[in-house]
């Protein structure tokens, strides 16, 4: 017997209202997304890109914002990387809501949103911010085009990995450091090297870091 079913629906990427984004991040620990009038003042100069879960409400959502919006985050990227590193540009703060470390869900996200920002950006900076304790993202980020670039704490919030996109790495080996080694890590990031590869291993996953 031949059993003929419905496809999946199909869960679109799309924009989110405040409303949808608000609901989001109730249940959210980031400390990005902390206190909420932050968040309030994130949704005023941004834009929300997100996606519903299968139980038919907001399940991960990101906003993308200019370099110089008036807000905690974007003030302490443009302290650390220098104004005329950030100028025009836009990032992505982390995913929020409860499918925000879920793969199959935020691969399409951060897509349709790096492909935003690469749009709005024409060419000028483009960056990410991830929350060390979403560690495990870091391949998605590798994958769309993005290059780790430095380890640190913004302003008060939680220690965070910074993520550049459009890096070009020299054509020299890698090398390669599991993404749990976080102090070599650093030390390399500091001295101009950028993490464009990953691959799992035994071991965990492990990036390749090339000088750019």
């Amino acid at each position: 017997m031949i059993q003929v079913c419905d496809p999946p629906r199909t869960r679109q990427v799309r924009r989110l209202s405040a409303e949808e984004f608000c609901r989001l991040a109730q249940g959210e620990v980031s400390s990005v997304y902390r206190p909420r009038s932050e968040v309030l003042r994130m949704l005023t100069v941004g834009e929300v890109w997100g996606m519903y879960s299968t139980r038919g409400v907001p399940g991960a959502g990101c906003i993308l914002l200019p370099m110089d919006a008036d807000v905690a985050a974007a003030a302490a990227l443009r302290r650390f990387l220098g104004w005329n590193r950030t100028s025009g540009g836009y990032f992505l703060t982390p995913a929020a809501g409860p499918d925000g470390h879920a793969a199959e869900t935020l691969a399409p996200l951060l897509a349709a949103a790096a492909a935003r920002q690469e749009f709005l950006a024409r060419q000028r900076a483009r960056w990410a911010v991830v929350e060390c304790a979403a560690e495990e993202l870091i391949p998605l980020y590798l994958r769309q085009g993005f290059a780790l670039r430095a380890i640190r704490p913004l302003d008060s919030l939680a220690p965070c990995f910074l993520l550049q996109a459009g890096c070009l790495a020299q054509n020299v080996p890698p090398v390669w450091l599991p993404l749990a080694d976080r102090v070599h890590i650093a030390i390399l990031l500091a001295r101009g090297y950028a993490a464009l590869e990953s691959r799992e291993s035994p071991q965990g996953t492990v990036l390749a870091l090339y000088p750019v």
